[in-house]
């Protein structure tokens, strides 16, 4: 499990252990499925079966990316003994971000965004994908300094919420011809106190007390983040005292 220890009123983060072809090239060879919600140790299983998240949520509190795993599944079809020949191999995705109806940014600062290759730029990954085969792969959809950026200028209100578009195109390469696939957009919600939450005092827990402990690819983002403040650190996930109460 990872702990991540802050110091109050600081971003810093510390972080510790705990026949035939179909789509032979072109548009849509590689098919973007789901963002899969990948289990511990921030572990996928290429597995169709695998559990989606619909809708993402980002914590602000320490300023991190957004980490999107990526399910996805090759077109390509293959005539025995060419599967390696028509193995797709990614390299990366196109990512453009909006903030629809939001007038968070002006457009001067919109503009100086897109050319600071934040919200419009490349995330590189490789990743092969065997034809109708499925690959998993982790990439950051909305990168920590873009989050930085916000946070800074969002401040610390508790009630602050800003929507986040991030459309994708992921591109790669088969037998030297490029591929790609169909555009995916995905919705992120970003805000402070929306996935991270503070319990208070370490000391003060209940024995009783169970910490919720993240999502296991990013704990500020998806899934439920107790933490607790130590003396003038901010624990995370919460350390319930050893004593009895």
């Amino acid at each position: 499990m990872q702990r991540v220890s802050v110091a109050l009123g600081f971003v810093a983060v510390v972080v510790g252990s705990g026949g035939g072809c179909t789509a032979d090239s072109g548009d849509e060879a590689i098919l973007v499925l789901k963002n899969v919600h990948a289990g511990e140790g921030c572990l996928a299983t290429n597995a169709a079966s695998e559990t989606g998240i619909a809708h993402g949520a980002l914590d602000l509190v320490f300023h991190s990316g957004y980490v999107f795993v990526a399910q996805l599944k090759s077109r390509i079809t293959a005539l025995a003994g060419q599967e390696d020949q028509r193995t797709i191999f990614t390299s990366g995705a196109n990512v453009d971000i909006k903030f629809p109806g939001s007038t968070f940014f002006s457009d001067t600062e919109l503009t100086e965004l897109q050319n600071a290759n934040l919200t419009h730029f490349k995330q590189p990954f490789t990743v092969p994908i065997a034809p109708g085969g499925i690959s998993d792969v982790p990439f950051d959809l909305i990168p920590e300094s873009l989050a930085e950026r916000i946070a800074v200028k969002a401040g610390t209100a508790s009630n602050f919420r800003l929507e986040a578009l991030a459309t994708f195109t992921v591109v790669g390469d088969m037998s030297g011809g490029d591929v790609s696939s169909q555009p995916f957009t995905f919705a992120v919600t970003l805000g402070n106190s929306i996935v991270v939450f503070n319990r208070g005092a370490c000391s003060a827990l209940p024995t009783s007390f169970v910490a919720r402990p993240g999502y296991a690819c990013n704990l500020s983002q998806d899934d439920a983040l107790d933490c607790c403040e130590n003396g003038t650190m901010f624990t995370c996930p919460a350390v319930k005292p050893t004593s009895a109460r």
